[in-house]
């Protein structure tokens, strides 16, 4: 596959439909005359736009627009088109977009852009087949990745930042204009970075999971679907990971499903956190007195001032043994011993797993539950009396 890179501009005046054709017509006319009819070549009304203040949520509409963070300092956005080669085909497509002077005052705040076609107030997909909101965080300067921006590059420079979409799917021709919003930072998290409870982020799902004590839709800490696992980090309990009973005694727990088949799907990411409650408030006592039971212990603990840790369903529990192994995750697939235990490649090296079982908040029956061993092999998820030891380590989902 060939790439060219070019940029394209227009000038600063919103243009009508039929006045564009007439300009397109004109460059292009002029263009295969000068080339000879050699190059097929397609361009965009949006180019360079200046940003002036105003409301409180910046938003830049076509050429100019209102922001809240620049104040008197007009930002400028220039988009770049990259000509795609295919067999018998090829296109210019809407590949990355450069917002420079930008000033201090933007600290802290979301950038989000979008393009538009000639009429339509629907956004263009521009990434990942279906991806329209293009979301960069201003870290005191340093610019980054937004939530919901797997599938594009940030560079980031002095005042200003170059999108880059990994594979574009918007045709340049296609884009007649560009918007650009300033909000409040809205947190993004990737596989492997410090999560706000103080351990490391295992899972992502940025369509979002339902979760929460009810596990519903609106479960998460700020109301809606959670987009992230967490995991405690190695030390939790000031030592290596404690090894507990599932529960005190063999005791059925009505509020929790049974099933003798794990529950490796979308399903059972998030439910730890109801099953761990309905265990938590039968054994509340027990609890009480020395947290020696692993959703007991999991949780009582706090790190990160956080009050909603838990012990991992099947499916969770599934997926940190993927990410403690460095094995991309999947939620119907078992972990098995690929990968190696503690691994960096997703960020899990200083973990601390050890090769023991690990207690997920499952049940298998009345007198049994679901367990994993870290190690893998095809014995990796199984169940076993509720009253056998097995290592305790508690996420979060937010």
């Amino acid at each position: 596959m060939a790439e060219f890179e070019n940029q394209y501009f227009d000038d600063p005046v919103e243009e009508s439909g039929s006045l564009v054709k007439k300009k397109f017509s004109s460059i292009l006319a002029f263009l295969l005359l000068l080339v000879g009819g050699t190059y097929l070549v397609q361009t965009t009304l949006a180019a360079s736009i200046a940003l002036n203040s105003g409301s409180a949520i910046q938003f830049g509409q076509g050429i100019t627009a209102t922001t809240a963070c620049s104040g008197a300092t007009n930002l400028t956005i220039t988009p770049n088109s990259t000509f795609i080669n295919a067999s018998g085909a090829g296109a210019h497509y809407f590949s990355s977009v450069t917002v420079s002077n930008i000033p201090s005052d933007c600290y802290g705040d979301d950038f989000t852009i979008n393009a538009y076609g000639n009429s339509s107030n629907t956004p263009l997909a521009l990434f990942n087949s279906t991806s329209t909101n293009a979301v960069v965080y201003n870290n005191s300067g340093t610019f980054q990745r937004g939530i919901g921006s797997t599938g594009l590059t940030v560079s980031s420079g002095s005042g200003s930042f170059t999108i880059s979409f990994t594979n574009p799917v918007a045709l340049s021709s296609s884009v007649y204009k560009l918007t650009i919003q300033s909000g409040p930072n809205n947190p993004y998290y990737e596989v492997g970075s410090t999560g706000p409870g103080g351990g490391k982020i295992f899972y992502v799902n940025e369509a979002g999971f339902d979760c929460g004590e009810a596990y519903a839709s609106n479960g998460s800490p700020t109301g809606g679907k959670c987009n992230y696992l967490e995991v405690a980090p190695s030390g939790w309990n000031t030592g290596s990971d404690p090894t507990k009973r599932w529960s005190p005694s063999d005791v059925n727990i009505p509020s929790v499903s049974i099933g003798f088949s794990p529950s490796n799907a979308i399903s059972g990411v998030g439910l730890g956190y109801k099953n761990s409650i309905a265990i938590v408030s039968l054994h509340g006592a027990y609890n009480a007195s020395s947290n020696n039971y692993a959703a007991g212990a999991a949780r009582a603990y706090s790190g990160g001032s956080k009050s909603d840790w838990y012990l991992p369903s099947t499916a969770e529990l599934n997926l940190l043994c993927q990410w403690a192994r460095g094995v991309a995750p999947s939620v119907t697939t078992a972990c098995s011993s690929s990968g190696t235990i503690n691994s960096s490649t997703y960020g899990a090296s200083s973990a601390g797993f050890t090769v023991n079982s690990y207690w997920s908040s499952s049940q298998a029956d009345t007198g049994l539950a679901w367990r994993h061993q870290f190690d893998g092999g095809v014995n990796g998820q199984n169940f076993a009396d509720k009253i056998n030891n097995y290592a305790v380590r508690p996420i979060r989902a937010f």
